[in-house]
């Protein structure tokens, strides 16, 4: 009964437009006080215990590293790197797309920041250039999640805090899987273009690549300050986010000189708003969290699973299957602060390796940033392109087709997830 009404009461609460992060504080409390002898102030105890956590001050330097960046015209570097390497293929605009968000992940770690500072220049260059403005914006949401899989990730940062796991770990068992999602809609893009005859670019000289190169490599040292530093061990993903964030404002403010104080006030400001909400939604999760513990939510789910005979493959299926169903309702975060603590254990009884288990979660919730009706990518890739989000599922449908083929294919090989985590940081694994 308990259950129940914190359940339906969050959906009821969204149901009547409540945002989110709203619907699982207020009914919390409610619950709390309704249902519980558990005094009021052990809300504000459980929800700054959520975010007291050193790991998780790594979420506003990742963001700020990324957001000077992007303000920084780094992403029009990226650009002319990404076309250099591919944009002589057919369809090469859609090709530079997938390419430069496979790169810009591995500087801001962020979904949305690859949306709307990629989206933004890439969306009306392929439109102008004839490709379908529904091929454009699948092509641009689709890609943009690569900054949720490629290091650094702020949703494994997210999973490793909440399950306890290794964060260099998470960071190198991301690689393959965004390095093959990224072919496989490479791939895609490239049946699209032969089917509609979408142009390529003009083919570089190797003396123009070289330049293009060479002017791209400050940007490249980024990604290596934070994967070499964490992975190392020689810093903690905070320190090496710090780092980031230092190196970035030396790269934009004094030798590319992009940013100046103005423009700086203003990613400050954009910074602190969205490292408020990530922490606000943490905190939130956690207070929810905690009440599903108290009512033990995590036995009824042990001896549900268990009654079911699954086997570790059905397993794999259920909770990739719940997984995707959470993201295209909740954002990542709570998802994972709320359902990894009882999936966690579930996995090692089935002798699921921790890091396999949280690609499986990291991996699918990352494309909710593309499912209706949570999608914040695909709503942000339409707004740039000016259509309605229905006109471009069709074209969305077909892309998250393969990227869901890939996905399964990696899930049921875990020794291809963890290949690069035992080469590089066995100690981790």
């Amino acid at each position: 009964m308990n259950i129940a009404v914190l359940f339906l009461g969050m959906i009821a609460f969204m149901l009547v437009g409540v945002p989110l992060v709203f619907s699982i504080l207020a009914i919390s409390i409610v619950v709390l006080m309704i249902f519980t002898g558990i005094p009021l102030w052990q809300v504000a105890q459980r929800f700054f215990a959520g975010v007291d956590s050193f790991v998780l001050t790594a979420i506003p330097f990742f963001l700020l590293a990324g957001n000077i960046m992007n303000e920084g015209k780094i992403t029009d570097k990226l650009l002319n790197l990404s076309d250099a390497v591919v944009g002589h293929i057919r369809g090469g605009l859609a090709h530079v797309n997938v390419l430069v968000s496979f790169l810009f992940g591995g500087v801001s770690g962020s979904a949305v920041a690859d949306t709307s500072g990629i989206g933004a220049m890439l969306i009306p260059a392929m439109i102008k250039k004839g490709y379908s403005k529904e091929f454009s914006v699948s092509v641009t949401c689709c890609s943009s999640v690569l900054g949720q899989i490629v290091p650094p990730s702020l949703i494994m940062i997210i999973y490793a805090s909440t399950a306890n796991t290794s964060i260099q770990a998470m960071f190198m068992a991301g690689l393959l899987p965004g390095a093959f999602l990224a072919l496989m809609m490479m791939v895609i893009s490239y049946f699209y273009a032969i089917r509609y005859n979408y142009p390529r670019e003009e083919k570089m000289t190797w003396k123009q690549r070289g330049k293009v190169f060479l002017n791209s490599i400050t940007t490249l040292i980024m990604p290596l300050i934070i994967i070499g530093g964490v992975v190392s061990g020689l810093t903690t993903a905070t320190e090496s986010a710090v780092i980031a964030v230092v190196y970035a404002l030396v790269i934009t403010m004094f030798v590319d000189k992009t940013v100046d104080l103005p423009k700086l006030k203003k990613i400050l400001i954009t910074t602190a708003k969205g490292s408020a909400v990530s922490l606000f939604c943490i905190g939130a999760a956690n207070v929810f969290g905690y009440l599903m513990a108290y009512f033990r939510v995590n036995i009824l789910v042990s001896q549900m699973f268990a009654s079911l005979n699954l086997g570790r493959t059905g397993f794999i299926f259920v909770t990739f299957l719940l997984f995707l169903v959470l993201g295209c309702f909740m954002d990542s975060t709570p998802a994972i602060y709320i359902f990894v603590p009882i999936i966690a254990p579930l996995a090692a009884q089935y002798g699921i390796h921790p890091i396999h288990i949280g690609m499986i979660v990291c991996l699918t919730l990352a494309f909710g940033l593309i499912t209706p009706p949570y999608g914040l990518c695909l709503l942000l890739s339409c707004q740039i392109a000016k259509i309605n989000p229905k006109a471009a599922l069709k074209d969305v449908g077909i892309m998250l087709a393969g990227i869901t083929l890939v996905l399964i294919l990696l899930f049921m090989l875990p020794d291809v997830l963890l290949f690069l985590p035992r080469l590089i940081c066995p100690a981790y694994v």
